[in-house]
């Protein structure tokens, strides 16, 4: 891991400049910042609070690199030996704004994915790293979106590392209220299904864009709304009313996805799904919605492939030609630019 200099990264925050502030809670702020050749990076600057959380997102993310996950570039010290970690920069902003804050909400198709690549991250915690890692605050805040609006896991201040002797231990609970499952603030007993519990909590979320808690709605948790309606299999009365399901297969990938949220909020610890088994159901379900299109009839398809072609083949005209219209009844006929400057068209004979 590499240690910058802290004025390397003075210079790239502009003095921590406030128009560099691009994020703000009570454990520190988070500022945009540009290293010298260009690279921008994310400079996580700890409250007085923070500075133990931030000390343990530092030895989690040392322990763990994969493309599932905000990495950490490396850290720098302060005059007064306060750490600072500098870590991958994400343009598009985090799942929440998308879900909630967007003045265009995200497709059905679009949800799909950002569900299975989170749930993809999630699992490369429990079972890609040489210890099962517990990240207990995962909610739409701590999904980032990269450049390619791939999904990313951040905020790692509260994850824990199981040491290879015990994975159920008993651990004081912590979280987000809202996300943090109720079995783990009973028991104080940790484990996977903790973050399958939140990550139950974001799917229902993602479908419908309703925040965690509705103060103006009545039962203002999202899960109180949204399971018996799931049980009741009036699925689309969950979904997010700005975005209508057009299609068969959007239906049946919400309501699969819906299912699999009810599954991960069981009240029964045990009957929850391991993440793999979210992964391989949400793969499914990204089968069935990824290629609609396959399931449209033959003559529809050819017929929006061929005015595809017939439009990119007008924009490709960079100059007005003069042609000799050719008729023919079953081909197409093709009618070239005039010496009026009338445009001919392309029609099925």
């Amino acid at each position: 891991m590499k240690e910058y200099s802290y004025r390397e990264i003075e210079v790239a925050t502009d003095e921590f400049a406030l128009e560099r502030l691009i994020g703000k809670g009570s454990h520190g702020s988070v500022y945009k910042g540009m290293l010298r050749g260009g690279k921008v990076v994310a400079v996580k600057k700890p409250s007085i609070e923070g500075e133990s959380k931030l000390e343990n997102e530092i030895n989690i993310l040392d322990s763990i690199t994969n493309s599932s996950i905000v990495n950490l570039l490396g850290f720098c010290h302060t005059p007064t030996k306060t750490k600072l970690l500098i870590m991958e920069f994400m343009p598009n902003g985090s799942l929440h704004d998308l879900i909630h804050m967007s003045s265009t909400p995200p497709s059905w198709t679009r949800r799909v994915l950002l569900s299975l690549q989170i749930a993809h991250a999630i699992l490369s915690l429990h079972e890609g790293s040489p210890w099962p890692v517990i990240h207990r605050d995962i909610k739409s805040t701590n999904i980032l979106l990269d450049s390619k609006w791939k999904a990313r896991v951040s905020d790692f201040g509260l994850a824990i590392s199981d040491d290879g002797q015990q994975i159920h231990r008993s651990v004081m609970p912590a979280g987000t209220i809202g996300y943090i499952d109720p079995c783990y603030t009973d028991s104080g007993k940790l484990g996977p299904e903790n973050d399958v519990y939140s990550f139950g909590i974001l799917l229902l979320e993602i479908m419908s864009s309703r925040k965690v808690f509705d103060f103006d709605s009545d039962p203002s948790s999202i899960v109180s709304w949204a399971i018996p309606l799931i049980k009741a299999l009036q699925c689309e009365e969950v979904c997010d009313k700005r975005l209508p399901l057009y299609s068969n297969a959007e239906k049946t990938a919400v309501a699969q996805i819906l299912n699999t949220a009810a599954r991960c909020l069981s009240e029964n610890v045990k009957r929850r799904p391991l993440m793999r088994e979210v992964v391989k159901e949400l793969q499914k379900v990204v089968e069935c919605i990824r290629w609609p299109s396959f399931w449209l009839p033959f003559d529809c398809r050819v017929s929006c492939c061929v005015h595809r072609c017939v439009r990119a083949w007008k924009r490709c005209v960079k100059k007005r030609v003069t042609t000799t219209k050719i008729v023919c009844k079953d081909h197409l006929m093709f009618g070239g630019v005039d010496d009026s400057g009338s445009d001919g068209d392309f029609q099925l004979g």
